[in-house]
């Protein structure tokens, strides 16, 4: 009996002392991040009687955790998405580096311009103001490419973090084989491989599969790919991308071959990056150059349609969109690409018809070839474009292209530009693609031509005006149309129009004999004013030269196309004429200057809006983006922290929980003693008996 007494009492004492060193354990890890809460596990021994602590279990719940790393993957991406879109919202709107607000200045300058095209400091104000906007293009293009280096630094520096996480999971992952071989306690380590887990989650999304036997946990990224499997661990590396050198992908590292996932890729910082990247970095940088083109361009083209102070045509006020080195820098040929290319330019046709986006070509074959819109994901085969058969040049209409049987040069059109390309020897390979981006730097390449304010096209070039002794009630205006066909009708020397023309008005019946009388005019050249002579538009001397009925409001029909247009609104009396001569001396004239300052306001510039609303659009699109990811970030962080908080509540030490239980087992053990203590007694008494 006491022998039975003693032996309980000794299992007893050695299981509650046991069960105190849990407790302990518990009291002393109540503030360690990660450490799970420990229970003993009693059990009766079977047969013999008495007490044992057969495990001492770790209270953790695996659901709970998989919930946690998933939340914490969604809250970090949406942080950083919100992080940089903030900034890049910030930059958009604020008056410092607004696009619109230097806008505003521009148009104020041009406009006191317009006020007084002969005063000097207005002009040279204007120039000014002219370098401030090319100016703050600039830096808008240097702000978003920081951006772009600081997310790729953070990309790989995010890549780095993965892998020394997967390099200490694999490490515990042996450390749980061998210790589970050996049969000793893992508790400590599951919790190490949990809050390694948490970490992990913070950078990538992932899945895990976990071996029951051993408590090593196998992770996979992306589509299944191998991160970590037992104890070996693979790497994730930030590579350039083969298409585009500024940017940085993310690729996975098993053995010697590295496979690009960055489509892969979601959740944690890293997917929070590449989603920003994609959804509004690029896009953004793209809206920017499409309004620097549309501006650049149809600033360019009115200038030069002026006259300057000097009474010679307008130049370009800004760089020339299509300049050789923009138009080869819109062509990415992708690394990994097997033909080689003796030239690639992009030539931007209607600054109103470009889209805000970057282009995929991907070759079928030497011939056939599909175009992929990045921003929309919008298609087309070849067999959706027109071939046209005879040249290149005969690609002069949306979705048509042409291939060159001797060279193979590749030319089609879409979207307001020309993409041509002319491989080497050989022609195209199947497969290889072509990253096309036709205003990713036009902020960055946009500078001014004109510094001389003398230089300034701000009146028109020709005139006409009316005989002093015209009856008639018509108003006569004029425009430049085409500045190349205008400059082969001027002679710059003497700065006359070839020929100068005079408008006759009269009345006829038309047609001849009909009695219908309309009013009806003539062109004449005037070159010698003595001796009109009236402009033949077939010039067949035996054909009789036919006058044009005339339309209050509608651009006369002049016998050649001279590069202007001529209107005459209300209605000219027989006899009236109107002389169309060289703007000589016109140095007050601001008519230029009033059509490039109605340029802010028209609605067609920037694909059927003007340069601000473009602009405004982009900050809008900006901002309400930037509202969701802040609304997103604060829901996940939300349901992150109410998962944590049941985790805890399971998991976690609660100290007034665990006092109570080292009473209990306290007592218990002193109990225990005394169970020693009275089989002592027995034995002393039995032998005293004897």
């Amino acid at each position: 009996m006491s022998y039975g007494l003693l032996n309980l009492g000794s299992q007893a004492l050695t299981s509650n002392q046991t069960a105190l060193n849990v407790v302990g354990q518990n009291i002393a890890n109540v503030n360690t991040d990660g450490y799970s809460r420990q229970r003993p596990e009693f059990a009766s021994r079977e047969n013999i009687g008495g007490v044992e602590v057969y495990d001492i279990a770790r209270i953790a719940d695996q659901f709970l955790n998989k919930q946690i790393w998933a939340d914490s993957s969604s809250y970090n991406s949406s942080d950083i998405y919100k992080t940089y879109a903030e900034e890049l919202d910030n930059l958009l709107a604020s008056e410092a580096t607004s696009i619109s607000t230097a806008m505003d200045n521009y148009f104020g300058a041009l406009q006191t311009a317009v006020d007084d095209p002969t005063s000097i400091p207005n002009r040279e104000l204007f120039v000014a103001e002219a370098q401030a906007l090319v100016q703050r293009l600039n830096d808008m293009d240097a702000n978003l490419s920081r951006q772009n280096e600081s997310l790729n630094g953070r990309l790989e520096s995010g890549a780095s973090e993965v892998n020394a996480v997967a390099r200490n999971l694999a490490q515990i992952n042996d450390k749980l084989r061998i210790a589970s071989a050996a049969g000793t306690e893992v508790n400590e380590l599951l919790d190490k491989r949990d809050a390694a887990l948490d970490q992990l989650a913070e950078l990538v999304n992932f899945t895990t599969i976990e071996d029951t036997g051993t408590g090593a946990m196998s992770v996979f990224v992306g589509n299944g790919e191998p991160l970590v499997i037992g104890k070996d661990a693979n790497e994730l590396v930030a590579t350039q991308d083969p298409a585009d050198a500024s940017k940085r992908n993310i690729s996975l590292r098993i053995g010697n071959n590295i496979s690009d996932i960055t489509g892969q890729i979601g959740g944690g910082e890293i997917g929070g990056l590449l989603d920003y990247r994609d959804t509004i970095l690029d896009t953004a940088r793209d809206q920017v150059g499409v309004i620097t083109l549309a501006f650049a361009d149809t600033m360019n083209q009115q200038h030069m349609q002026g006259m300057d102070l000097d009474g010679e045509l307008g130049g370009r006020l800004f760089t020339d969109i299509n300049s050789a080195s923009a138009m080869s820098n819109r062509v990415l040929s992708d690394g990994r690409n097997t033909a080689n290319i003796s030239s690639a330019l992009v030539r931007i046709e209607d600054t109103g018809e470009l889209k805000a986006s970057e282009y995929r070509l991907v070759m079928n074959s030497e011939d056939d070839f599909t175009l992929i819109r990045e921003s929309d994901g919008k298609r087309w085969d070849s067999s959706d474009f027109n071939q046209e058969m005879g040249a290149s040049s005969d690609v002069d209409a949306d979705r048509e292209f042409h291939v060159d049987a001797t060279t193979g040069e590749l030319t089609l059109r879409v979207d307001g530009f020309t993409l041509s390309m002319e491989p080497q020897s050989g022609g195209f390979a199947s497969g290889d693609q072509y990253l096309i981006q036709p205003m990713r730097t036009a902020a960055s390449d946009i500078d001014t031509v004109i510094q001389d304010a003398r230089d300034l096209a701000l009146a028109a070039p020709v005139k006409v005006e009316a005989n002093g002794s015209n009856a008639g009630t018509g108003v006569a205006s004029i425009a430049v149309i085409d500045r190349a066909v205008l400059e082969a009708s001027v002679d710059q020397d003497s700065q006359v129009l070839t020929p100068p023309i005079r408008i006759e008005f009269s009345e006829a019946e038309v047609p001849a004999g009909s009695g219908n009388v309309e009013t009806v005019y003539r062109v004449f050249d005037v070159t010698d004013l003595s001796n009109p002579v009236e402009i033949d538009d077939d010039a067949d001397p035996l054909t009789p030269i036919q006058p044009q009925v005339f339309a209050a409001g509608e651009p006369l029909q002049l016998p050649a196309d001279y590069g202007y247009e001529v209107v005459i609104n209300n209605q000219p009396a027989a006899g009236d004429t109107f002389d169309v001569t060289y703007n000589e001396g016109g140095v007050s004239d601001n008519r230029n200057a009033l059509i490039m300052s109605d340029l802010q306001f028209d609605k067609t510039t920037v694909d059927n809006a003007s340069y601000q609303d473009r602009y405004g659009q982009l900050i809008e699109r900006v901002g309400t983006q930037t509202a969701v990811a802040q609304i997103n970030a604060q829901a996940s962080k939300s349901v992150l922290d109410s998962n944590i908080q049941a985790r805890s509540s399971i998991s976690g030490v609660n100290l007034d929980e665990e006092a109570t239980k080292l009473i209990q087992f306290q007592q218990a053990y002193s109990a225990s003693a005394q169970l020693i203590r009275a089989s002592q007694t027995i034995f002393d008494a039995l032998i005293g008996a004897v």
